[in-house]
């Protein structure tokens, strides 16, 4: 048989046959769609989180914590959390030529913030004069606070950008005075917007104060909780945090044998973290989805052996007027791979309108309730063209895999046999 002939047969045999066509388009269709989706999701939610990670704290930076550990370890356990002081900045930036600036903060959780008699929960934290440099946000209107404010513990404080609806109403916050607390502060300017953290703070609803009015104030310690420290881009990262590591430890008095009060966070640490987290999208849920195309490819196998035990007669008429076996073999393998194939198309089309969907609808801070953060944490889906190759090239192996068995059986058929 000429290969034009066999397609045309194989055609006319998949068309005729129109249930079981459909039967086995199915299992493709269902597997590979689980497929494309689940590896285009993940690999969107990754650079959506390493999007997000790079636009907070950048590749030149480090996290100085306080607490000694690892990072998600327990701190309390590894290392008092009260022994990071506004003075090891300042000694960190005299003695490692490296460090450009670094912005100490108090992270104080929510407070009641009260405006004009009604009152709201609105996450505060201190900040030093540094705040702009470091993380790379300026304000929308009015002014930051500068050194003069953080010197003498002023009562100022900078809002961020959906604070001006929520708690001023729409009016012009500027000048306006809050009370964080039990203390009265004047607003000196709105935030520019920053979107969602890594750890789905909403940065948009928070309240900056002087990082010394915020330890003397509202909290009364003379500790701070972290710092975010710039670095040189040239430098070698790994050699500045053992150049911290050395200046710190002397100053927190601490022996050969005693672990760090203290952790830092590279860039690259976070990075690793964020890729470890997404192995469930990358590696797990993908396995699950190859078990539903080896389901898919059970049933066509068992569908095609039906199909040979059907069309014996036809088989063996085909073989009786000279028709090799070589031929009944590749027009059965044919058959399983254009239905696959068919499958797999369908599949990256159905798999492009699911990914759309949930482009549309599915955001990473979905369980926060809020639509305009939900808006702002929305990730970025689509069908990468890799995706697409491998969803297509996986219908194609499972079709022919599958047609392996039952073209070997039709091309064993004896033609009298089968013509009795």
């Amino acid at each position: 048989m000429k290969r034009a002939r066999l397609i045309r047969s194989a055609a006319a045999s998949l068309k005729t046959h129109r249930l079981r066509t459909f039967f086995m388009t199915l299992g493709t269709l269902i597997g590979v769609t689980a497929l494309t989706v689940v590896m285009a999701y993940g690999r969107g939610t990754q650079d959506a989180v390493l999007d997000n990670f790079n636009r907070m704290f950048g590749g030149s930076t480090i996290m100085l914590m306080s607490g000694g550990g690892t990072m998600g370890g327990p701190h309390a356990a590894a290392g008092p959390t009260t022994t990071l002081k506004l003075g090891d900045l300042t000694a960190l930036g005299d003695e490692i030529p490296e460090i450009i600036a670094s912005d100490p903060m108090q992270l104080l959780g929510e407070f009641d913030v009260v405006y004009d008699g009604s009152s709201s929960a609105v996450m505060v934290s201190g900040h030093s004069d540094s705040q702009e440099i470091v993380w790379n946000r300026g304000v929308s209107s009015g002014t930051y606070f500068g050194r003069d404010d953080v010197d003498r513990s002023a009562r100022v404080a900078v809002v961020g950008e959906k604070l001006v609806d929520e708690v001023f109403g729409g009016r012009d916050p500027l000048g306006e005075s809050v009370r964080i607390g039990n203390v009265p502060f004047e607003v000196i300017g709105v935030l520019d917007p920053m979107g969602v953290d890594p750890h789905g703070v909403d940065l948009d609803r928070e309240i900056h104060v002087p990082i010394t009015t915020a330890m003397r104030r509202l909290t009364n310690v003379d500790y701070i909780t972290s710092a975010k420290i710039s670095v040189r881009e040239s430098a070698d990262l790994d050699a500045v945090v053992l150049s911290i590591t050395d200046v710190l430890r002397p100053r927190h008095a601490l022996g050969d044998r005693e672990p760090n009060d203290f952790q830092m966070i590279t860039p690259v640490q976070v990075e690793g973290m964020i890729e470890s987290g997404n192995r469930v999208f990358t590696l797990f849920l993908p396995i699950v989805a190859a078990i539903s195309i080896l389901i898919g490819g059970v049933v066509v196998a068992n569908l095609m052996l039906m199909s040979v035990n059907e069309r014996r007669a036809e088989i063996g008429l085909r073989k009786a007027v000279g028709a090799k076996s070589r031929d009944i073999s590749t027009q059965f393998l044919f058959e399983s791979a254009a239905v696959t194939a068919l499958g797999g198309l369908l599949a990256l089309g159905l798999g492009y309108a699911v990914l759309r969907a949930m482009g549309g609808a599915s955001t990473i801070a979905r369980s926060m309730g809020d639509a305009e953060t939900e808006e702002a944490a929305r990730v970025a889906l689509g069908l990468p063209w890799d995706v697409a190759l491998l969803g297509i090239g996986t219908a194609v192996a499972v079709g022919l895999l599958a047609g392996v068995l039952p073209a070997r059986r039709a091309a064993a058929l004896d033609p009298v046999e089968t013509l009795r």
